[in-house]
């Protein structure tokens, strides 16, 4: 099956569509069909309501054309807020916002997305809400509860990427035997749950960070980054990416906006975006995790927390090596979020380079054949950055997409996953792994939610490795297990230092 779209900006979104069976697919259809966000008051006065309307709006943006936000009256300074953020979102379509009382064609409108609580059966109808670290979805014929009181961004964030995904489904024409609406849906943060017992602990009042490092800067990272700035944080965060923005993230990076990041830093974008807010040091590096690691900032750091967003294998073995108390990976494919957590409490549980194994030596014949690549390119350290003589050295027929890797700034890792997604058939035409900004979110959602919870919550209890199969399936289609560690790996076998140097850092951090 072949879509008709042309922007490399829609090319991932649509990939995950045709995936998923839909029927052929042109973007002047898809970016005809009208979308309206809107809310209830009772909801919309709360911060999680307010939370969940605002990640919606980012999400939506990105996947729709013509978008419609009616909002109740009496919000006050909200409403301010946001009508700013609905001119500044990038979008292939328009965003209007209208206030009650202006008429608006309910019945013309192919998705409505409500915060809130009710469900119109006879329009196409979800709404969503959140309370404490519940994420809450239903697309009918049950309504969901109208708790909303115990802020916590993480929730309300993964609430707007389910109540996004039911949109999808009927804007790109997801065949309901594939991805069937969700009735009445809820997910717990806390407890890793499709079946909640509560809605969890309150947050502290205030979140004090110990010198942390994100290293990731794509779509997952933009994720973690806009929650970051809805937690009042404390603490010093560095931001690591060696990678600069392109044209194709504005479909699934929630923060891209403007068109003066294209080409520039992931990492010094996200961290002059967030700026310096009071408590909080805020920076960027432009670099591979490797060599940050000995940089001037790192160096400077007692890392004791690495969040990671990345679909490469050696990044993900440097960022262990910084060997942090608390480790948390987010991972994506085309419709599931998973997430990894590495606590150093824990040592039954395999690091990320015992979780991660590097291809070994024996298949590089079958890499060379997917990638193109030299059998003396895929020799060296496959963590180093793809050059332009590995491309003139590769097979001529695919020099072309290898090209396109180096422009993004792959690593030959990195290029090798890219290429045997396209062997099993996971990619556009364009060469692009197919994606959409609401799996990211969720994966980042995954992240921050398991960091808050072995800093805050130590107690609670540990899921080592949590895989939500599909978000188009819901949350009850997701699984949690154990990976046991290697007692080969290094951080079995170098346990006693690693433990020594993290005991070391926290007495530093006291002093």
């Amino acid at each position: 099956m072949t879509s008709m779209h042309s922007d490399i900006a829609s090319s991932r979104p649509f990939g995950v569509a045709e995936g998923l069976g839909s029927a052929e697919l042109d973007e002047t259809t898809v970016f005809s069909r009208p979308v309206i966000l809107t809310g209830e008051h009772a909801t919309l006065v709360t911060q999680n309501g307010q939370w969940c309307l605002l990640d919606s709006l980012r999400l939506l943006s990105r996947i729709v054309g013509p978008l419609t936000i009616l909002l109740p009256e009496g919000l006050g300074l909200f409403e301010d807020e946001v009508r700013r953020l609905a001119k500044s979102v990038w979008t292939k379509g328009n965003v209007l916002v209208v206030r009650a009382g202006v008429p608006v064609s309910w019945t013309s409108a192919t998705a409505i997305l409500s915060v809130g609580t009710r469900v119109d059966e006879q329009l196409p109808w979800t709404c969503i809400n959140s309370n404490g670290w519940v994420a809450r979805v239903s697309s009918g014929p049950l309504p969901l509860p109208g708790d909303s009181e115990q802020s916590n961004p993480v929730a309300a964030l993964m609430a707007a990427s389910l109540g996004v995904t039911e949109v999808f489904k009927r804007v790109y024409g997801i065949p309901h035997d594939r991805a069937p609406l969700l009735d009445a849906t809820q997910f717990s943060l806390f407890e890793l749950s499709a079946a909640p017992t509560s809605i969890g602990p309150p947050l502290p009042p205030s979140l004090t960070l110990p010198d942390t490092v994100l290293v990731g800067g794509g779509a997952i990272g933009n994720g973690i980054t806009l929650l970051i700035s809805q937690l009042a944080l404390q603490g010093w965060l560095h931001i690591i990416d060696k990678q600069t923005f392109q044209r194709e993230n504005y479909g699934t990076c929630v923060l891209l906006d403007d068109p003066a990041w294209i080409g520039e830093s992931k990492a010094e974008q996200l961290a002059a975006w967030l700026g310096q807010p009071e408590g909080l040091r805020c920076t960027g590096e432009k670099a591979f995790v490797q060599e940050a690691r000995s940089g001037k900032f790192v160096r400077k750091m007692v890392v004791d927390l690495v969040l990671n967003g990345l679909d490469d294998i050696g990044a993900r073995h440097d960022a262990q090596r910084l060997w942090p108390s608390v480790l948390v990976d987010g991972g994506i494919n085309a419709v599931g979020a998973g997430v990894l957590t590495q606590r150093l409490s824990h040592p039954e549980g395999a690091c990320m380079i015992c979780s991660f194994r590097a291809p070994r030596v024996n298949e590089r014949m079958q890499q060379s054949k997917a990638t193109g690549l030299s059998i003396e390119s895929l020799s060296t350290d496959l963590n180093r950055q793809l050059t332009e003589q590995d491309i003139l050295q590769a097979q001529p027929l695919q020099r072309d997409w290898l090209r396109s890797q180096l422009t993004q700034g792959k690593t030959i890792c990195a290029t090798i996953s890219e290429a045997q997604s396209r062997t099993l058939g996971l990619m556009t035409e364009d060469g692009f792994s197919p994606s959409v900004p609401f799996v990211a979110t969720a994966s980042a959602a995954l992240v921050v939610a398991q960091a808050l919870k072995s800093l805050f919550f130590p107690g609670s209890n540990f899921t080592q490795r949590f895989q939500m199969e599909s978000l188009f399936l819901g949350p009850e289609a997701s699984v949690g297990v154990l990976t046991r560690a290697d007692l080969t790996c290094e951080c079995v076998v170098h346990r006693r230092l690693i433990e020594k140097v993290a005991s070391d850092r926290r007495r530093a951090r006291r002093q």
